[in-house]
């Protein structure tokens, strides 16, 4: 047995060697997949020892290997009395520069994790060149601005840039927690709104920030899912970094709890919620702070979860620490203080309870909760959700299976996903809300602080 980590390039090669060419890439690309989402973790190789054994004279350079090219282009390095044109390919891991268009011997190897940065030139409209770090010096090339486009969006969220202010225009502050605000922004170049979120050093040393930034990027780069939001780039200035995100248009959860709403929206809420947190549950991810501010539901119905920044990864170990929201993190998290596998779904009980009675849950009916719930069956999956004992706590995939869904799961297959009446009266509400709250506003930074401001806009001296 090999460790796949340690040797997909070995599996690579005896792929090639079985001339499996027809599905070469499809296959690494499958294996590297589910490596990266935890479905494989260990590959046998017992057939293919001989074959290997055979081809043991091969020098194993990365051009044997061919590892996934994803991007290629020519770009110019500039200099004072002449320029000189270099071959970028970025890989799966890493970017390679060379002299040579056969990429051998690269001079310049960049690779794609969190602590790389990554400096953009503009010209008057476009982009214009790339920096990176080299022998405690800037090198720049230039290329043409089709190809930047393109390289700066698929390592986006892989390596750190500088100079956000050349992309990203400031909005309006749409969140704000204990370590991290949320802003709404514009992208200049698309006009497209995304979420900015932004996690000062001062709320830790550098250090510590860092590893809060690269938690929950690399959680987020980790899933694929609907449900789940997405991150596309992270930057670093003005002792500050800034995760841009997917732009949610909806409506927080906690601002629909203001209305009473009907069971059938209850249950697809509650549906799509299980299914996020199922699929996190399957990857050994906990979210760590599920909560009706961190849902947020679309004019479709469907929902989102959003604020990873207590997300942690339990195929790594135990997480030991108390984190989240007072009256939504599990028993185990406050009495032990580590968070287990099955802690989210105490917190979807909680949510769940404030679905149906529009009350918190305080700590007095915790153990009760069931009592204040008329509906048998709603009452039945509160109680297995909110077990003191997360060994004895209903997991996600279980939950679906609850007879509480049952008639919303068979009504939806008779009316072939259409809605009922009191669902196109929500969905009608839920579309004036989302307009008044997130209508276009005016160029204005009249909601931020002067601080905030000098933040989003500073741009460093270097980066020029």
């Amino acid at each position: 047995m090999v460790f796949i980590r340690e040797q997909f390039r070995k599996i690579i090669l005896v792929l090639k060697i079985k001339k499996f060419e027809i599905f070469y890439d499809l296959k690494i690309r499958e294996v590297v997949e589910k490596w990266k989402q935890g479905g494989i973790r260990y590959i046998s190789m017992d057939r293919n020892i001989k074959l290997l054994q055979q081809y043991k004279s091969i020098q194993l350079e990365k051009q044997y290997f061919r590892r996934m090219d994803l991007l290629s282009f020519s770009c110019v390095r500039p200099h004072t009395i002449f320029s000189k044109t270099y071959y970028l390919k970025v890989m799966d891991d890493e970017v390679i520069i060379s002299a040579f268009n056969n990429f051998k011997n690269p001079k310049y190897c960049i690779e794609l994790k969190l602590t790389t940065q990554i400096l953009w030139k503009m010209g008057k409209q476009n982009l214009k060149a790339f920096g990176i770090f080299y022998q405690n010096k800037i090198k720049y090339f230039e290329a043409s601005h089709v190809n930047l486009e393109q390289f700066k969006k698929l390592i986006g969220g892989r390596v750190i840039y500088r100079n956000m202010a050349s992309f990203y225009e400031p909005v309006q502050l749409i969140g704000e927690g204990l370590s991290a605000k949320v802003f709404q922004s514009i992208e200049k170049q698309t006009k497209k709104a995304v979420a900015v979120k932004m996690i000062k050093q001062e709320f830790g040393r550098e250090e510590q920030a860092l590893d809060i930034v690269k938690t929950e990027v690399q959680i987020l780069q980790s899933v694929n899912h609907d449900n789940i939001i997405k991150v596309l780039e992270v930057y670093e200035n003005d002792q500050t970094f800034w995760i841009v995100q997917e732009f949610v248009k909806g409506t927080p959860l906690s601002d629909i709890l203001k209305q009473k709403l009907p069971n059938e929206q209850i249950k697809r809420i509650m549906i799509g919620l299980l299914n996020t947190v199922s699929y996190l549950q399957s990857l050994r991810i906990v979210h760590r702070d599920i909560k009706p501010e961190n849902i947020i539901v679309q004019k479709d119905g469907s929902i989102k979860v959003i604020d990873f920044g207590f997300a942690a990864n339990l195929k790594f170990g135990s997480v030991s620490s108390v984190c989240g929201t007072p009256g939504y993190y599990a028993p185990e998290v406050l009495r032990q203080k580590e968070s287990s596998f099955n802690s989210d779904m105490f917190s979807v009980g909680v949510v769940l309870f404030n679905l149906i009675t529009n009350q918190p849950m305080l700590k007095s009916k915790m153990y009760n909760a069931q009592q204040y719930v008329a509906d048998e069956e709603a009452a039945d999956l509160l109680k297995l959700m909110l077990e003191v004992d997360p060994n004895k706590r209903i997991t996600a995939q279980q939950a679906l299976q609850h007879p509480y869904f049952k008639d919303f799961q068979q009504s939806n297959e008779k009316t072939d996903n259409q809605y009922s009446s009191e669902q196109q009266i929500l969905k009608q509400q839920l579309q004036i809300n989302q307009q008044q709250q997130y209508q276009q506003p005016k160029k204005s930074n009249k909601s931020l602080d002067a601080k905030t401001i000098k933040s989003l806009r500073t741009t460093n001296i270097m980066d020029q």
